[in-house]
């Protein structure tokens, strides 16, 4: 997928590789590229606080008939649902009115394919004065999210553990990723795949939150190394002649139990749906008593 016209794109150079040997199917990018992508990413996949720590005061207005309209009436300043799918903090989930797409249109080489959108439900609990949530996304047919057919989820869902599942979701939404299959492109799909799965996690249930994306080996703390400890941390696209992909990067968990991560994610030819590996390879090391 090109890039538009006089897009301007705060990550565009991730699809130009820091060292490209020649004849090479190893790619390296600069660590700053990616955490330049994150970055936009998440300010960009950001809840309404009447979503993220929600209230009891909701406005009468007409019932909504599409994630569309959900969207539009949000700006226009007040959303209405059915009893099951209010915004709610007792463990009961809920739509969105985020269209969590919109973050991929500025993304070079890469972005949903047309006629699919993105839907995501919440899940929010408040113990101690805190809130905690989980979160889905799914992608499916414009012509298949109506609010009835996403409500109509909520009625199988339960707790954390059993997410609502609407009527011609795909399994997986990267599925419904298309680009330029540029190592570049892989490169973004890796961190968009896990932003996305993040988005609308708050509390004790966040995951890819605790973890900073890094290109060396942080020197603040010493480390225990489960393997022999890489002699580069830079990310790399790996190109394989049967078509295939794989990308490499890591990252440090900078809440306990601390820790280095390796990631590689391996793309079949000509598709955005990975196989990922998240490996813990090196511990805090523990201060003799």
């Amino acid at each position: 997928m090109p890039n538009k016209p006089g897009l301007q794109c705060p990550v565009e150079h991730l699809v130009k590789p820091a060292v490209a040997p020649a004849m090479s199917s190893q790619l390296q990018f600069p660590i700053t590229s990616l955490q330049t992508l994150r970055r936009s990413l998440k300010q960009q996949l950001v809840l309404p606080m009447c979503e993220h720590a929600p209230t009891s005061d909701v406005e009468d207005m007409a019932e909504p008939d599409s994630l569309a309209s959900l969207s539009n009436l949000f700006r226009k300043g007040g959303i209405i649902h059915d009893e099951g799918s209010t915004p709610n903090a007792n463990g009961r989930w809920f739509i969105s009115t985020v269209d969590a797409s919109t973050a991929l249109k500025q993304l070079p080489g890469i972005g949903l394919k047309p006629n699919y959108c993105l839907v995501t439900y919440l899940y929010r609990i408040r113990r101690a004065n805190t809130n905690h949530g989980s979160s889905v996304t799914w992608a499916m047919a414009n012509q298949l999210s109506t609010t009835s057919n996403l409500e109509a989820a909520l009625t199988t869902a339960a707790d954390h553990n059993t997410p609502p599942y609407p009527e011609g979701a795909l399994s997986n939404y990267m599925t419904a990723i298309t680009g330029n299959l540029t190592a570049g492109s892989f490169l973004i799909a890796s961190i968009l795949q896990r932003e996305l799965q993040e988005f609308g996690r708050c509390g004790k249930f966040h995951r890819w939150e605790h973890h900073r994306l890094i290109g060396s080996v942080p020197q603040q703390r010493q480390w225990r190394w489960r393997m022999a400890q890489p002699k580069s941390l830079t990310p790399t696209v790996h190109k394989l002649s049967n078509g295939k992909t794989a990308v490499e990067f890591y990252t440090c968990r900078i809440v306990p139990p601390i820790g280095i991560f390796h990631h590689i994610d391996r793309y079949p030819a000509n598709s955005y749906v990975a196989k990922a590996s998240d490996q813990a390879i090196a511990a805090v090391t523990r201060k003799a008593p």
